[in-house]
């Protein structure tokens, strides 16, 4: 545990000793310690456990908030049973309750070992479980014995049977021969006798003739009427004969015990729970060999209704909700239903509550965690999965091989997914290390681990080629699929992706042998796969062949691509990811043909109305800007299949709604419509000025020109996607080198591929000058669309401009001038970790004297004096550092005294007129995710400052005061609403006095009206 945070909360304990007031425990200052510790709580460390547990045990006290009980229970359960620790006495009682189930899970686990030290542990728990059960509980005599059965087995494990022997001897000398009178009640006697010896030697003898003996007794029992003794008898034989199947499986025995087992669950009785979850463990058993759903469902209800005879504190409670959420995430794997998912979700938590420490739980728990992050790509599942993994490896045996790779190949799974997730290569990297060693500790032989171990590591190189073109990955890939197939002919996992693997070859070298092969291996997984797995197979068959179509031309190919979409949207339950991939494809399969623009449009318009429903499937902001930068660029492609079709205003309407949808789930009042906006309103902004979007796919670029007359589109032809690529990155390049020519060169190139043409047209259609907002789609918000020029001639030459992230973001006009207001000045000239910046005293002291500001300088500028001050706030001017998160835009941040701001900590719905952000690569973004363009900038324009100014890249400090102070000279004497004529012409006087210097004046941008 957090050594710091351990701390904190014995000091806190300590007070509340002292002042006998538990409200301490709520106190603001402990809520990062509390936090910190429950985050690096092992249930292994007990004097750790008992300080929070104690805390959270005293919250609940001054709250009676049920979650923290919970909480305290969870980690003071592990102190009461491993170890000889004081604890509160008012908590005991319920620690017994909730222990209990551990405690019998102790005994059991001794019972499968020769190892005295498990039965010690066993007889330990009991005893503490006796303790601290008050006299009078209705379960205390249940418990004693209990106790006394786990000290009888510690005394056969130290070798001492003596009383169980004596017990058997005097019970097999009192039997009296068959057919007389007490003949069931001897009988009943020794198979007592025998099942306490077996529970404590294991011994298989005594197994059989307990069993002998209750075959007579329920014999008995099915010519008698149904009553409490005679459904026990039932009962003892039933679980006897399933006992001998789990040692020695026979499906005879099996279904003998069901048998027997459903009979003996007639007559209701305190027993009965028990005899319910038996049963349900047998059906479980018997549907996966029978393949029969009816009696999974079965399984389900015998489960469940043992779930409503019990209290939540019975011992058996936990093992009950284990077996629903095995039951139904089992169902979940043929059915893919939802609501199983949910259902084995909420009951593996309730199990996981008392069995702190039954590794077999967590795993279950990880498998479940893992499979709603697949179903919802909620990150938070996937850490879950993570965190439950790794204790799960930490705490095997060293010489469980089979449980090590089981755990090593989970693993590997949910890291390959955090790296596509965070990018990060050490996680790649330890995923392919983890792969390895799974299938290393696995047999050649075990046809169940070895065909997934290797499609696990398969895909892990998988995605080491597809998201880090190591080339050398992909023939690593399929030979792992290669032996899958051979492994195991007969399932359709590993024949789908070598299918995928073999088309990614094709895309390589095109040898249309691998595209042969790739169909046909896709054919056989799709006669093999269960309907909820069809869709995919069905979607990459169509992928295939529609390129087999575009080499060969061979027409039969088409109609099978087809075929096989149609298919897949005849399949019931489709989720919204896989009709978005089925629209996606059949886009593909319509640009086949030029008369099919319609077809085509309305394939990209079904895309485009689903993109809300999986970009905001998860409710966290993360996992909604990784689910939508996955189909960044879906709107730029719309827009060109529109304009195809010969539909302009249709373009930009598909282009609005498939940008800013993070945006739309914060409105605040400077957004104006909705992502359903038609194109005649939206050229309704225009009438200031024409808004010009600018956009590139791979077939060249597009500019939509949004004027009051309506929309007019551009072809760029020069403009296609991998071009601009490589150009944003030789600009990254230039300016990390300090190669100012090549950044003129990109300006060059961008003014005569995007700019010029642009500006051209608008000419054409009366424009006169003046005004120009700028709506950069995908990779082109990474460019200075404003300074693009060729020395001579330039936007900057012809234009002021600003930038918007959507069409409809443009604010309404004032209906009268602003006024420069309170300002405030964040001025931080020494930032820990970074360079200083003498500049920001400067522009402090620039903004005191022009407009009175006050400022927060160095120590002063913390995070909460800054939100603090916002609401309030007109005019706010960083002078600082800021660090732009690619993968994620909403973690940049901005850099302050003693934590840094990122646009998620802003409040929306601000009032404001300006933010100045006077500091590096504000408005930088990653292409990614640039159809969202959730930079700092940005964020805080969608916070309701109608002006913002930012940066694409880190200029010179001191050339940075120099603009900041000539801007705030025109805003003190005209207004905020003069920002972006104020910024032009001071970035239009650097540029004059240093035109080989683009590095200085091209980085700054306004955003707004």
């Amino acid at each position: 545990m957090d050594t710091h945070a351990l701390q904190e909360l014995i000091a806190c304990i300590n007070r509340v000793h002292e002042t006998d007031d538990v409200g301490l425990t709520f106190a603001e200052e402990m809520t990062r310690p509390l936090s910190d510790a429950w985050q690096s709580w092992d249930d292994a460390d007990t004097e750790a456990s008992q300080v929070l547990g104690v805390f959270l045990f005293y919250r609940y006290l001054a709250a009676h908030d049920r979650t923290d009980m919970l909480m305290a229970i969870r980690t003071l359960t592990p102190c009461l049973l491993y170890a000889d620790i004081a604890l509160p006495p008012d908590v005991l009682p319920f620690l017994a309750d909730y222990g209990v189930c551990e405690a019998e899970r102790l005994r059991e686990d001794a019972r499968s070992s020769p190892d005295p030290a498990r039965a010690e542990r066993a007889a330990f728990a009991w005893q503490r479980i006796v303790m601290a059960t008050e006299d009078g509980h209705p379960q205390r005599e249940e418990r004693e014995r209990s106790l006394r059965r786990a000290r009888r087995l510690l005394a056969a494990r130290r070798g001492d049977t003596a009383y169980l022997d004596q017990a058997v001897a005097a019970a097999r000398a009192g039997l009296v021969p068959q057919g007389r009178r007490d003949r069931l009640a001897t009988c009943h006697e020794l198979l007592l006798a025998l099942e306490e010896r077996y529970e404590a030697t294991g011994n298989a003898d005594d197994h059989e003739a307990a069993l002998r003996c209750a075959e007579e007794l329920a014999v008995y029992a099915h010519t008698s009427a149904r009553d409490a003794i005679g459904c026990s008898l039932l009962f003892s034989f039933g679980e006897k004969l399933f006992q001998r199947y789990l040692r020695d499986p026979n499906t005879t025995d099996l279904r003998r015990a069901i048998g027997f087992l459903r009979d003996s669950v007639e007559f209701p009785g305190p027993h009965l729970p028990t005899r319910l979850l038996v049963l349900s463990r047998a059906l479980s058993i018997w549907s996966a060999a029978a393949r029969d759903p009816g009696i999974v469902t079965e399984a389900i209800a015998r489960a469940e209704q043992a779930e409503e005879l019990v209290p939540r504190n019975h011992q058996d409670y936990p093992l009950i909700k284990w077996q629903i959420a095995s039951l139904y995430f089992g169902r979940y794997r043929t059915t893919r239903s939802g609501d199983d998912l949910d259902r084995a979700a909420a009951a593996i938590l309730e199990a996981t509550l008392c069995l702190t420490r039954e590794l077999q739980i967590t795993a279950l728990q990880s498998d479940i965690a893992f499979a709603q992050y697949e179903r919802t790509e909620d990150s938070e599942h996937l850490f879950t999965v993570l965190a439950l993994r790794k204790r799960v490896l930490r705490k095997l045996p060293e010489d469980d091989d089979l449980s090590r790779a089981d755990a090593l190949y989970s693993l590997s799974q949910a890291q390959v997914h955090w790296y596509r997730r965070t990018g990060s290569l050490g996680d790649l990297d330890n995923a392919v290390d983890n792969g390895r060693a799974a299938l290393d500790l696995v047999a050649a032989t075990d046809a169940r681990r070895r065909p997934d171990f290797l499609c696990g590591l398969g895909k892990v190189h998988m995605t080491r080629f597809a998201l880090r073109g190591e080339r050398d990955a992909l023939p690593e890939a399929i030979d792992r699929f290669r032996e899958a197939v051979a492994d195991a002919p007969d399932r359709y996992l590993p024949l789908a992706l070598l299918a995928a693997a073999l088309g990614y070859r094709y895309d390589l070298t095109r040898d249309i042998t691998d595209l042969d092969e790739s169909i046909a291996a896709g054919e056989r997984a799709l006669g093999l796969a269960p309907a909820p797995q069809r869709a995919g197979i069905l979607l990459d068959l169509s992928g295939a062949r529609r390129l087999r179509f575009g080499g060969t031309g061979d027409a039969t190919d088409l109609d099978h691509a087809r075929a096989a979409i149609a298919e897949a949207l005849a399949l019931p339950a489709l989720s919204a990811r896989y009709r978005m991939r089925i629209s996606l494809e059949q886009t593909e399969l319509a640009s086949l043909s030029t008369v099919n623009t319609a077809e085509r449009l309305s394939a990209f318009e079904a895309a485009v109305e689903l993109l809300s429903e999986v970009g905001l499937s998860s409710p966290y902001h993360e996992d909604r800007e990784f689910m939508l930068s996955v189909h960044a660029g879906l709107g730029a492609k719309a827009a060109d299949a529109a304009v195809a079709a010969n539909r302009p205003d249709r373009a930009l309407e598909l282009l609005e709604k498939a940008r800013g949808i993070l945006a739309d789930t914060a409105p605040t009042p400077g957004w104006r419509g909705n992502r359903a906006t038609t194109a005649r309103h939206l050229c309704r902004n225009a009438t200031r000025g024409p808004i010009v979007t600018v956009s590139a796919i791979e077939t060249g670029g597009l500019a939509l020109l949004v004027t009051p007359s309506g929309v007019h589109p551009v072809a760029l032809p020069g403009l296609r996607l991998h071009k601009a690529r490589a150009r944003h990155k030789a600009l990254e390049e230039a300016l990390a080198s300090g190669a100012c020519e090549d950044v003129l060169d990109v300006l060059t190139w961008l003014w005569h591929t995007a700019a010029r043409p642009v500006l051209e047209a608008l000419k054409a259609t009366g424009w006169q000058g003046a005004r120009l907002w700028w709506c950069p789609v995908g990779v082109m918000s990474l460019f200075p669309l404003h300074a693009a020029g060729d020395g001579h001639d330039g936007v900057m030459d012809r234009a002021v401009s600003s930038y918007l992230p959507t069409v409809r973001a443009l604010p309404a006009e004032r209906r009268r001038p602003a006024s420069p207001g309170r300002a405030l000045v964040v001025a931080m000239s020494r930032t820990s970790g970074q360079a200083s910046l003498p500049g920001a005293a400067s522009e402090a002291n620039s903004l005191s004297r022009l407009l009175s500001a006050t400022v927060l300088h160095n120590e002063q500028a913390t995070r909460e004096a800054v939100l603090t001050a916002l609401p309030s706030t007109r005019i706010i001017h960083f002078a600082c550092h800021a660090q732009a998160d690619t993968r994620e835009p909403t973690r940049s941040r901005l850099f302050l005294h003693d934590q840094p701001l990122t646009p998620r900590d802003l409040p929306f719905g601000l009032d404001a007129d300006l933010a100045y952000l006077s500091a590096c690569a504000t408005s930088d973004v990653m292409f990614l995710g640039a159809d969202e363009a959730m930079h700092i900038t940005g964020a805080f324009h969608l916070a309701g400052f109608r002006h913002v100014i930012g940066t694409h890249w880190r200029i010179d400090d001191l050339a940075a005061a120099d603009i900041a102070d000539h801007f705030y000279t025109v805003i003190a004497a005209h207004g905020p609403d003069h920002a972006a004529q104020a910024l032009h012409t001071a970035t239009a006087e650097l540029r004059r006095a240093h035109p080989d210097r683009p590095d200085l004046w091209a980085s700054h941008l306004h955003v707004g009206p």
